[in-house]
């Protein structure tokens, strides 16, 4: 277009200076002269035309990459872990156990625990330690067991829904399209390790749970029978003279 634009340029100064050296050449000029002044005019218009459809080529590009920016998923990939720790504590807090679950934790523990003055102070019989020993093999039993339970639900939960919304997350991300798809992916991979990291703290309690039961339940073990063992010294007279010989 720029060519044909300057070579009607060109024509035109042709033209003049050819009536201008020759007057006879005029009469032929005039014609010819505004045929091609009409000729530079519509090859202008068109050269305008050009610009603009180009223009509207580069806006309507520039639409489209708008669109595919501001896009949003129709659905995202999330993980229903929230539930999942519901279900976790619940079954910590209905076993019974002293845990952290537990909703009444210091009454629980007050009411199954006590130290070596109050074992000294009362009067222990064989049916107090046996109600003893039965307390401590059961709360033995039911740490262990609210343990493992609380366990079978993360395993389960790790091989289901957890793997679900991982795979869910893998498909998002490797067909997000746009800036919004992309931060909607890693919003939602974000989610999900925090929610997992949840989990982690929730394993670290129930194991911390489980220990701190082994170990109050050792210490209460030993504290009572220490305190039995006082008892008998200290309430029993050996006589060491006028026995019978023989």
């Amino acid at each position: 277009m720029k060519k044909l634009l300057k070579f009607a340029g060109l024509a035109i100064v042709a033209i003049a200076w050819a009536s201008a050296a020759q007057p006879s050449f005029a009469q032929c000029a005039g014609a010819c002269a505004s045929e091609l002044t009409q000729l530079l005019n519509m090859a202008k218009l068109v050269d305008q035309l050009a610009t603009q459809g180009k223009l509207l080529t580069t806006g309507n590009a520039h639409l489209q990459i708008a669109t595919v920016n501001t896009t949003p998923f129709a659905s995202l990939s999330m993980s229903s872990n929230g539930s999942g720790l519901q279900s976790y504590n619940s079954t910590l807090s209905s076993s019974g156990t002293i845990s952290f679950a537990a909703p009444n934790l210091m009454s629980l523990f007050t009411s199954q625990n006590s130290n070596y003055n109050s074992y000294v102070s009362s009067q222990q019989t064989s049916a107090t330690a046996a109600a003893k020993f039965q307390q401590w093999s059961t709360n033995t039993n039911q740490s262990v067991l609210s343990t493992l339970q609380a366990g079978q639900l993360q395993s389960t939960a790790m091989t289901g829904t957890e793997q679900t919304t991982l795979s869910g997350l893998k498909t998002q991300i490797g067909s997000a399209q746009g800036n919004l798809q992309i931060a909607q992916a890693n919003g939602s991979a974000i989610l999900f390790t925090a929610q997992e990291l949840q989990s982690l703290r929730q394993l670290l309690l129930t194991h911390t749970s489980l220990q701190s039961n082994a170990i109050q339940t050792q210490s209460d073990k030993d504290t009572s029978q220490q305190a039995a063992w006082r008892t008998f010294v200290n309430t029993q007279t050996i006589q060491t003279s006028g026995g019978q010989r023989f």
